[in-house]
């Protein structure tokens, strides 16, 4: 049997509401599934009918081979998924890629864009507070021409795994490009981002940066827009873009390292 590659929790009440899913592309994948009926009649139609049974399941024109496991809980009743195909895919209209990027573990960027339409959607339909946030490493080329990919790489990875502990698992978050991230911040406004980059800086300050017998004093630029009713994924990205371009003309931040 395959190693297990993909697992997904979801947690239900008593009263059979959903109350967790520990991944966002849970939502992406399965929107529909909104109370402990709709999962228990997705479990029968895909014959799905007992604990660690494995079936094939197809996901978006796709087969996977699945396995789940329930745990009945006082107040609550778990799930977990498991999918064990070595090539967990996701399909969208541009074709098929990974989810996760290789590097750092987080949503690339494809899989990023088509999970942030899904959420821009929802938060319009739902009238949530969304708020999107772009963080981008200073000098990331600079560090990479003058001390080496690997250390591009070291810093890249440190940062994905700061904003990973940063953040909540009901938030999407990917590497967009090579030096810059963007999470979605779900049931979140204005103040809330602000308090998420002030909860990150301050990680970031603690932080060592560290590579080979350098140290580097990384500093980061910031730009966020709240999800408006009439935005689309597209506009939402270059209202990113564009705050993101003036906060860096703005902030004049220099590469400083140590030896």
């Amino acid at each position: 049997m395959a190693k297990a590659q993909k697992i997904i929790t979801i947690v239900f009440d008593k009263n059979m509401n959903l109350l967790l899913r520990t991944d966002p592309v849970f939502t992406f994948l399965f929107p529909h599934i909104t109370t402990l009926t709709s999962f228990n009649t997705f479990l029968a139609k895909n014959r799905m009918l007992e604990d660690n049974f494995l079936a094939k399941l197809n996901i978006q024109g796709k087969e996977h081979h699945v396995c789940y496991k329930c745990i009945d809980l006082q107040e609550t009743f778990e799930f977990q998924f498991f999918l064990l195909d070595d090539d967990w895919m996701i399909v969208n209209p541009t074709g098929r890629h990974d989810i996760h990027d290789q590097l750092t573990g987080l949503l690339t960027q494809r899989s990023l864009i088509a999970l942030l339409d899904h959420e821009i959607k929802s938060a319009i339909r739902d009238k949530d507070d969304y708020t999107a946030l772009i963080i981008d490493i200073s000098h990331l080329t600079d560090i990479n021409e003058t001390f080496g990919y690997l250390a591009g790489d070291t810093i890249i990875k440190t940062i994905a795994k700061l904003l990973q502990d940063a953040s909540r698992s009901s938030d999407p978050l990917g590497r967009y490009k090579g030096d810059k991230f963007i999470i979605m911040l779900h049931k979140t406004d204005l103040d809330g981002a602000l308090h998420f980059i002030k909860k990150f800086e301050k990680s970031l300050l603690s932080q060592r940066f560290h590579f080979s017998d350098i140290n580097f004093n990384i500093q980061v630029n910031y730009a966020l827009s709240c999800v408006t009713p009439t935005q689309t994924v597209d506009a939402l990205l270059d209202h990113l873009h564009q705050q993101l371009l003036s906060a860096k003309e703005t902030a004049s931040l220099e590469m400083k390292y140590s030896t």
